[in-house]
């Protein structure tokens, strides 16, 4: 970390937040891994299902953490969470949508990780849809009771406000305390720890989404883009028919932000030409025509990834970046309307070449005639980037993996790249929010994991984990896994 204490300080001041006199680090050990929930030196692996029926309310949410092992993420070592579980505030409610999202890290500085959930669509404090932002406090047993992060909106009624409707964690390192960014339909909260278990945090700030051009955060993402310790990239839904949102580097801080050149409904940093900065991956799944009508926006039909450097100085907006779709040459499969390229992406040094692989997915890829049956496509990276060439995909009809690709399965939903076994090796996660459990009729979903290797992931050595083995339900449309943490 090549940031100094007084720039961090200054960095504090220009985001409106209480800075810290002198270098202040944590009194007590921080977690090493922002997602091991029992410090038992795995990594835990958190897939949720907004769509879950619990207590018999209809897409009142779940979380499920799977518990690290050396053989991976385990399906009978696990938590299930739900605002029925006991010590999580509140109750389950039809549409509330606990873990729309979820991010982690060690907010409370007592060495265990502690798991944040994003429930957008709760009412409360008299608010419709104001949203709501839950702690679930980490410990030597594992996930445990939970507190709701007090939340208000500083400009009149939060009702559709949607709090949790994003969130991003950045842990103690690299960064001198944790953070929690909270992103909303009305403002973008961002609270530094560490934070107590009554939700008192070091510092509190609210931006509100109308001082800026007027959108609403939708999706928010941090990393190393530059030489200040933790970059902010937003997502945002304009005030305009875009079919993706536009992106933002360090809105909070900045007196007239201004969009990328390119849309996106999500990103992720990872350095994918091995200068040591981290890269902003945008992944842009939208078709630039809908049934031959032209749309805004900047896209390519079928989707598209474009990747944007970062240098010392961080992303130069009017460079131009690099834009991968199925039409570059090297990536397997045709650019068509509704394949979805880009809805996830993540980043990892498979082989250890010094340079980040992504892994895309491509959910709505059809495959025979399976339609939306989806697939994962690896693109390496290089000195310049990634360039297409050596790409490869993977689908639940490759040689190795289980299953079968049907109709409707949207394998590639979600993506993740973790260390999951301690080997040094990145794993891949999968998500498949529209599988179906056997002998079900409804998209319950599963998670497919893809063990690292030295030459990338393993498709021999995969598994998949499915809703029904995790204690979720099997007859209604569950879409477990359309949520990965980080």
């Amino acid at each position: 970390m090549r940031i100094r204490v007084a720039t961090a300080a200054a960095a504090l001041l220009v985001a409106g937040l209480t800075p810290f006199a002198l270098p202040t680090p944590a009194t007590a050990a921080s977690a090493k891994y922002a997602d091991d929930f029992n410090g038992d030196g795995y990594r835990d692996l958190v897939v949720a299902a907004p769509q879950a029926t619990v207590s018999g309310h209809e897409a009142a949410g779940a979380v499920v953490v799977l518990y690290g092992t050396s053989s991976g993420p385990s399906a009978t070592k696990r938590k299930l969470i739900t605002q029925a579980s006991t010590g999580i505030p509140g109750s389950p409610e039809t549409a509330d949508h606990f873990g729309g999202s979820v991010a982690s890290a060690d907010l409370d500085l007592d060495g265990y990780a502690d798991l944040v959930v994003g429930t957008p669509d709760e009412d409360t404090d008299g608010a419709f849809n104001k949203g709501s932002v839950t702690v679930v406090w980490g410990s030597a047993q594992g996930l445990g009771s939970g507190t709701v992060l007090p939340l208000t909106y500083g400009a009149g009624d939060p009702s559709g406000c949607a709090f949790g409707v994003d969130l991003a964690a950045v842990p103690v390192s690299p960064a001198p305390r944790p953070w929690i960014h909270i992103a909303g339909g009305c403002s973008v909260w961002t609270l530094q720890g560490p934070i107590t278990r009554t939700g008192k945090a070091y510092s509190r700030s609210e931006r509100m989404s109308e001082r800026i051009q007027g959108p609403s955060t939708e999706k928010i993402v941090t990393g190393r883009l530059s030489d200040n310790y933790s970059d902010q990239i937003e997502v945002s839904v304009p005030l305009s028919d875009h079919p993706m949102g536009a992106v933002y580097i360090n809105r909070v801080s900045s007196s007239n932000p201004q969009p990328l050149s390119t849309d996106a409904s999500n990103a992720t940093v990872g350095d994918v030409n091995g200068d040591g900065y981290g890269d902003l991956v945008l992944g842009d799944p939208g078709d630039m025509t809908v049934d031959g009508t032209p749309q805004e926006g900047t896209g390519h039909d079928g989707g598209q990834i474009a990747i944007w450097p970062g240098s010392a100085q961080g992303i130069d907006p009017a460079a131009q970046p690099i834009l991968i779709n199925q039409s570059t040459p090297g990536v397997p499969g045709s650019s068509e309307s509704h394949d979805t390229f880009g809805t996830d992406v993540t980043v990892a040094d498979l082989n250890h070449d010094g340079f980040g692989d992504i892994a895309v997915g491509a959910p709505g890829e059809t495959l025979g005639s399976a339609r939306q049956a989806g697939e994962v496509v690896i693109v390496p990276g290089g000195p310049d980037g990634p360039t297409g060439a050596g790409s490869y995909a993977i689908t639940q009809n490759s040689t190795g993996v289980p299953g079968t690709a049907e109709h409707g399965d949207a394998f590639g939903t979600t993506v993740r790249f973790a260390d999951l076994t301690k080997d040094g090796r990145a794993d891949l996660v999968v998500g498949t929010p529209g599988e179906l459990a056997p002998g079900a009729t409804r998209s319950t979903g599963g998670i497919w994991v893809f063990k690292g290797t030295s030459t990338g992931v393993s498709l021999g050595s995969s598994y998949s984990v499915m809703a029904g083995t995790v204690g979720l339900p099997t007859t209604s449309d569950t879409n477990w896994s359309s949520v990965l943490a980080p």
